[in-house]
């Protein structure tokens, strides 16, 4: 493994190379294969997408949304294989930070990482939000629509998962495989029986039609549908930032990242198919930011479907953590190259975990939660983050897969799988992926377009004061 810093240069001036930063270690070898794909599924919160995210997709893109699910997955599993790829190179917890900065350049690396923290952040919230309100329809029923106590149930979740993420990654992971497990079983569950219900009447006759590209009937529609599905994908690479703690890093992984893709890829598109199969238009229309409540109760007894709460409950606590998971091992790489200040790389002495920088994402969380609870309703709130998010995923991974095509260009020579695995699948994949994004942005209004956008502009102000600082420490002119 090269332990040269990605920011390297940055610290090098005349020929005079600064002090080698400290060195910091993870717990290795604290997590396996089986505990990588866990986090992987956990990571997409698969329950937690259904619910927020599948009216969206029926408005975006009609009875086409399985095949906007389809066709979303092809680039996915691009971009997942360039992780794989780049993660045999380089296992590093700072992932497409590390790959993009030292395979093009060190400004565009710091912005896939800033892309990943502002997004994450904004995530958080998306994610606290229905945890607070799930479980206010369990407890406080009356409560469950109003913002300020969905707000304030979701910090309470979200407070809790960062004391268990400090605690420490084999507490996290532990953790990680029941909840995903109940998670994982409530949908097959929910998904399956509201199917089999359906099948005598449906609200819309299966047919194979929904997987056809002719069913979106315009591009706009396309488009709109595959921003969508990329927020339903988000939150596999969380296995890649963790690749320092898995053993076999090099290969663990990445194989993770695309076995979590394939389960949760079957998971969406069987909901898909329930919802359109269950549920009518208007009832998907009602139950805009709660369709796996709704396909509950088409599925299971009245007395039973507190289970597709439960399902949310458990899937938007999961997300959180794998999110802070992976923003904190982010900040520690960063900080370990000293791309942003190495108080972020403090590891907690007991449960060597990067509790500064778990810490400092928790508290740009709680203002943004704060924030939101001004708003008038959760679903103009989560209608705003899940646009602003697709936007942003856009970023973050079309430039994981630009860094693997570049960097592997003179490996392609050496036969064609090397050239379509290394370097065509991960360059197409980037290109659509990016594509999708630009297009999408002038549709999504000025608010969430300034989300989007401004927050990734904003991590220009660290990049430039961290280069500027190293520069002058270490300048000739000062005897360093």
């Amino acid at each position: 493994m090269d332990a040269a810093p990605p920011f390297r240069h940055w610290i090098l001036q005349g020929g005079i190379e600064a002090e080698a930063p400290v060195e910091h270690s993870l717990k290795k070898g604290a997590l396996g294969l089986l505990d990588s794909f866990i986090m992987a599924v956990a990571g997409s919160a698969p329950a937690y997408s259904i619910t927020v995210s599948t009216a969206a997709l029926i408005v975006a893109a009609g009875t086409a949304g399985p095949a906007a699910l389809l066709l979303a997955a092809l680039p996915m599993i691009g971009i997942s294989l360039a992780f794989a790829q780049l993660n045999r190179w380089q296992p590093d917890a700072g992932a497409a930070y590390v790959w993009v900065g030292r395979a093009i350049h060190p400004a565009l690396g710091f912005l896939a990482g800033w892309a990943l923290l502002s997004l994450s952040t904004i995530f958080n919230v998306a994610a606290a939000l229905p945890a607070g309100e799930a479980t206010l329809e369990l407890f406080l029923p009356s409560h469950a629509n109003n913002v300020v106590w969905a707000t304030g149930a979701g910090t309470l979740w979200f407070l809790g998962v960062l004391a268990v993420v400090t605690a420490g990654v084999t507490v996290s992971a532990r953790a990680q495989v029941v909840l995903t497990l109940l998670e994982v079983g409530a949908i097959l569950l929910i998904c399956g029986l509201a199917i089999w219900n359906a099948r005598a009447a449906p609200a819309a006759a299966f047919t194979w039609e929904w997987f056809s590209p002719s069913a979106f009937g315009s591009f706009g529609a396309f488009s709109a549908g595959m921003l969508v599905a990329l927020f339903y994908y988000f939150g596999w690479d969380v296995s890649a930032n963790l690749a320092e703690e898995t053993a076999n890093s090099g290969r663990a992984a990445g194989l993770a990242c695309m076995l979590g893709i394939a389960a949760v890829a079957a998971m969406f598109l069987l909901a898909q198919i329930a919802a359109q199969m269950a549920l009518a238009p208007a009832d998907i229309e009602a139950h805009g930011g709660s369709l796996l409540p709704a396909l509950g109760a088409a599925a299971l007894p009245s007395h039973w479907s507190a289970i597709a709460i439960l399902a949310v409950l458990v899937s938007a606590v999961a997300t959180i953590e794998t999110q802070l998971l992976q923003c904190t091992r982010l900040l520690f790489s960063m900080a370990r190259d000293r791309a942003i200040g190495q108080t972020m790389g403090a590891l907690h002495p007991r449960f060597r975990t990067p509790w500064l920088a778990g810490f400092a994402v928790g508290g740009f969380t709680l203002l943004v939660l704060a924030l939101s609870a001004a708003s008038s309703s959760t679903s103009a709130v989560m209608t705003g983050l899940i646009n602003a998010i697709g936007v942003q995923v856009a970023c973050y991974y079309s430039l994981a897969g630009l860094a693997c095509a570049w960097h592997f260009r003179k490996a392609a020579r050496t036969g064609l799988r090397a050239a379509l695995v290394s370097v065509a699948f991960p360059l197409l994949s980037a290109l659509f992926v990016a594509g999708v994004g630009i297009y999408q942005l002038p549709t999504l209004g000025w608010g969430t377009s300034a989300l989007s956008i401004g927050t990734l502009v904003t991590g220009a102000v660290p990049y430039l004061y961290y280069r500027w600082r190293h520069r002058i420490r270490n300048s000739p002119a000062r005897g360093f």
